[in-house]
């Protein structure tokens, strides 16, 4: 059985939840929790030793608690960037110098996860696949994701819904982002995620 007639065999519409699996599946630029943070790591310091270094700081249990890693690259992300205005990152400070203009903080973290995303890179061998994904909309109410990027909403026209948005809207062809969206990082709480 294929997705269109699992889902098309509902009188109701229901309500899916869509994970980082089908940004994989479908984007060149879409990342793991440890493949985003390694990759930003990296382009802030040319190399992946600082990345294992905090990553090893933050193991509890045996395991690696990812919002650490997060929380403590985020740091030193902003951190460099306030050190560096015009470098290598200037598209990032000039975000966040004029949103500061209007008493708006953002994260240079969050504004850089944001520009990383925001692009739809479709890999071409998946159109096919794509094509025939876009067929289920009319069965689909709704969406619930903690993808940060806006795959869903292209693919299905859906509006996104974000922070409070959440609790006051109308649940029908509507995404509902609950770690934030790449459109407004002032809402994101895309590192506090557990995996």
């Amino acid at each position: 059985m294929n997705i269109e007639e699992f889902i098309g065999q509902y009188r109701n519409h229901p309500v899916l939840f869509v994970g980082a699996g089908i940004g994989l599946r479908y984007l060149n630029n879409a990342f793991t929790w440890d493949g985003l943070l390694k990759h930003i790591a990296f382009e802030l310091k040319g190399n992946n030793e600082f990345y294992l270094d905090i990553k090893a700081e933050s193991r509890e249990n045996g395991k690696y608690d990812y919002t650490k890693v997060a929380t403590k690259l985020e740091q030193e992300f902003n951190k460099v960037l306030g050190q560096d205005r015009h470098g290598k990152f200037k598209d990032i400070n000039d975000v966040f110098y004029h949103e500061m203009e209007t008493e708006n903080y953002l994260s240079r973290f969050k504004i850089y996860i944001s520009q990383l995303v925001k692009q739809l890179n479709y890999k071409e061998d998946m159109f096919d696949e794509l094509s025939e994904l876009k067929k289920i909309r009319k069965n689909i109410g709704s969406v619930i994701t903690t993808n940060y990027d806006s795959l869903i909403e292209d693919l299905f026209g859906f509006e996104e819904l974000v922070g409070n948005d959440i609790l006051l809207s109308n649940p029908y062809g509507s995404v509902y982002k609950i770690h934030g969206c790449c459109v407004d990082p002032s809402k994101n709480h895309y590192y506090r995620r557990r995996l």
